[in-house]
């Protein structure tokens, strides 16, 4: 809330009174952080088709617009808004994970290797309208591994409203 003080400096002939304008300011902190296991190990697929994730682990949730039951970030205020995702695996399985704003792609990830494990990393910012929708999900006939270090995240946070 901000208060104005609008004052009449009398340099006029004329009188005015002193005037108080309120203007409501919308609040527009929005951040959340969560990873997808919330206790122990474990891959999650391979589907043949794409399979929603859940990030069950929440960081934070300041605004409360993630929902750690479907994985869905909904928009609380218009505006451009930053997401980054990874998505960590074994050897030899296909990594890949698929940003959406509501049924459209945005922003995919997706590694392979031989050997050894493998994060893939991607961001993305995006103008979003109020009730607009942003998950995740898993590529077709790929895996995502998660643990106690958290290696598999989704977060998101507001840079401004518009």
């Amino acid at each position: 809330l901000c208060l104005f003080h609008l004052k009449n400096d009398h340099s006029t002939l004329m009188s005015f009174p002193t005037i108080y304008v309120i203007l409501s300011i919308e609040e527009s902190k929005v951040a959340f952080s969560a990873s997808l296991s919330e206790d122990g190990h474990g891959h999650t697929g391979p589907y043949s088709t794409e399979f929603p994730l859940v990030y069950k682990h929440v960081f934070t949730n300041i605004g409360n617009a993630y929902n750690p039951a479907t994985g869905f970030f909904t928009v609380p205020v218009r505006g451009v808004y930053h997401f980054r995702f990874s998505a960590h695996g074994g050897a030899g399985k296909n990594v890949g994970v698929i940003l959406y704003k509501n049924r459209l792609p945005m922003a995919t990830t997706h590694a392979i290797q031989s050997q050894g494990s493998v994060t893939s990393t991607n961001g993305v910012s995006l103008l979003l309208e109020v009730g607009d929708v942003v998950s995740l999900k898993l590529e077709p006939n790929s895996w995502v591994f998660d643990d106690t270090f958290h290696h598999s995240t989704f977060s998101g946070h507001m840079l401004f409203s518009v």
